[in-house]
């Protein structure tokens, strides 16, 4: 797995746009984990998910 993570500057013309994407993000997720019964769903090759195969990999010694 490969993590980018850029840190520059975000131009001040572009900030408003940027936040509101952003937010809108925030809403949508939320929204989901709110509106559906039961736990969170794991997408594939998330870090949660990972760190649940990697639990039970080393509660079953096959790791």
């Amino acid at each position: 797995m490969v993590v980018v993570q850029d840190v520059r500057e975000v131009p001040e013309e572009h900030q408003a746009v940027l936040n509101d994407a952003m937010n809108d993000r925030m809403r949508a997720a939320l929204h989901k984990v709110w509106g559906e019964p039961g736990p969170a769903p794991v997408q594939r090759g998330s870090v949660a998910l990972m760190t649940q195969e990697f639990r039970a990999a080393v509660a079953t010694g096959s790791a």
